[in-house]
């Protein structure tokens, strides 16, 4: 896997909708390039602190999240 691949997908990556060739392939090359794996890491941080925000946040209608989950789970 090149690193122009990586970048495109990262995200299909750190949302564990890889098969496992592909996370272990993504995998490899992240542990050998020092480009991308910056890259990554900038993203999970960035994926951890809206996961940090949603916990601490509340949403302003209690129901929103579970039509947006819905929503979502019907287009999958």
């Amino acid at each position: 896997m090149d690193c122009a691949e990586v970048v495109s997908r990262l995200w299909e990556y750190l949302d564990g909708e890889l098969s496992p060739e592909e996370a272990g392939a993504l995998c490899a090359h992240l542990d050998d390039c020092g480009r991308c794996r910056p890259a990554c890491n900038c993203e999970r941080a960035f994926l951890a602190l809206i996961a940090r925000a949603l916990r601490t946040t509340p949403s302003p209608h209690p129901t929103l999240h579970l039509s947006v989950r819905a929503r979502l789970r019907a287009q999958g």
